[in-house]
């Protein structure tokens, strides 16, 4: 009956667990933030990862598959949750019994005042066995520790997933709108050499001043201008997405040539109800919430640590194996020996330092519970941002297209008055280059349309 009651509480003992349990913060609730959003909690939508599909770009979705395969910044996320995992196997056997293999020689000269059961020299050999009991769950609480750390990890590396494809598809984006911007340029230029073309041979006939003369050639030279800035552009878009990709300067020219299907010269038409659409639980899976609220569950579970170690420490060690004064015996049964040593460890005069330890591992919790709720409050403010942005500039996206087409009917008329003599050829200059401007205008604003959409999705986490 005695062993029966001694094998019970040491079980009760090795199950108890000091230290206070996890429990999510409510400083800011699902019903706040749904509200906050405008959204139903009753939503249970699904969110497509490759939202970005649907801008029709074969060549954005290479370079997006190509940057998440290859690029050392996912590689090194990778590797640290790697580690994180191994690190969570290695806290969870801590307490487990442990067996080495140990052999050795001894060399004694013994005290002539004392007696010793050994003769001077022996040999040894056999298995070492060690255990720390995990009585008050410091074990337990460490491998909860670690576990939290290693989801902390893949929450790391899903947000340089995330963030990599928004930098990638924002850079390629702006790549297109230099590359656009070039072309329409280029495009304007060749006009103005005509213009200036047919301006000098009317100032040599004496039908137009020198000073005209001299202001349309000013536009030609201020159109000239521009087009070393967009060249630069166009090559360091260039140059960062091949770096994103993982890849050397040049390795990706051919991928990234000017093409004739660029995405910038349509606007995306994006249906604005998705806005609305969001999962309630979209904030608290986002990436960096996530990695988030993980740290807090690992510092929560280090305070059961550091109160464990008020608590005794209980521990047993022992020898099992062969002891002989000569090497050749050691392996006969008459040889065999063992030993074992319970030992108990209780904490006397640590000078507060214990004490402090779990004051300070409450304190680094609280701090990682505010962390936590910072990091859900700006994840709300980015969406909401994100949100009025996409309708914003999709609003504005459209008023810059009908100002496009009012310039459009300007033009027409203007070249028509200036085949019949009514308006000058400067005013004529003028209108065309408020044309240019309005063309430019429509393709920043296409790029801000894309890129608003890019903005909405990273910070749903997708």
């Amino acid at each position: 009956m005695n062993k029966k009651y001694f094998i019970l509480m040491a079980c009760m003992l090795c199950s108890c667990t000091l230290g206070p349990d996890y429990k999510r913060p409510d400083t800011v609730s699902d019903k706040q933030i749904n509200a906050a959003l405008s959204v139903s909690a009753d939503i249970n939508g699904r969110i497509d990862p490759d939202w970005h599909k649907a801008f029709g770009d074969k060549r954005l979705n290479v370079l997006i598959r190509m940057a998440l395969a290859d690029s050392p910044n996912v590689k090194i996320a990778v590797e640290k949750l790697r580690q994180a995992r191994l690190n969570l196997e290695i806290q969870g056997v801590q307490y487990y019994p442990t067996v080495d293999l140990a052999g050795e020689y001894t060399k004694l000269k013994p005290s002539k005042n004392t007696s010793y059961a050994f003769k001077e020299s022996y040999y040894q050999a056999g298995l070492d066995v060690s255990w720390e009991l995990d009585i008050w769950g410091a074990g337990r609480r460490a491998t909860e520790s670690a576990r939290a750390l290693a989801e902390a990890a893949a929450a790391d590396l899903d947000n340089v997933r995330i963030t990599l494809k928004a930098e990638v598809i924002n850079n390629y984006i702006s790549l297109r709108l230099a590359q656009e911007q070039l072309r329409l340029l280029r495009k304007t230029l060749n006009l103005q050499k005509k213009i200036t073309l047919l301006a000098t041979e009317k100032a040599e006939s004496g039908l137009i001043s020198q000073s005209d003369l001299r202001q349309i050639q000013y536009s030609e030279e201020t159109i000239k201008s521009r087009i070393p800035d967009l060249k630069t552009a166009v090559n360091t878009y260039r140059n960062n997405l091949t770096l994103l990709a993982g890849k050397l300067p040049e390795q990706l020219n051919t991928l990234l040539e000017e093409s004739s299907e660029n995405i910038i010269r349509d606007s995306f038409r994006y249906d604005l109800s998705a806005l609305y659409l969001i999962p309630a639980q979209t904030v608290r899976n986002r990436p960096d919430v996530r990695q988030a609220e993980q740290n807090l569950i690992a510092q929560n579970a280090l305070i059961g640590k550091a109160t464990a170690d008020l608590f005794p420490n209980v521990s047993f060690s022992g020898l099992f194996g062969f002891q002989a004064d000569h090497l050749p015996k050691l392996p006969n049964h008459k040889s065999g020996t063992f030993s074992l040593t319970p030992g108990i460890t209780l904490p006397l005069i640590h000078w507060g330092a214990l004490l402090n330890q779990v004051k300070m591992e409450k304190s680094a919790t609280r701090q990682a519970t505010l962390v936590y709720q910072n990091t859900v409050l700006n994840a709300v403010g980015e969406i909401k941002n994100a949100m009025i942005s996409v309708s914003e500039q999709i609003a504005k996206n459209q008023t810059t297209r009908n100002a496009l087409e009012k310039m459009r009917d300007i033009s027409a008329l203007t070249l028509a008055q200036y085949d019949s003599g009514l308006i000058s050829l400067s005013e004529t200059l003028s209108i065309f280059q408020n044309l240019l401007t309005a063309r430019t205008n429509l393709a920043q604003g296409n790029s801000a349309v894309y890129q608003a959409v890019v903005s909405f999705y990273k910070a749903l986490g997708y």
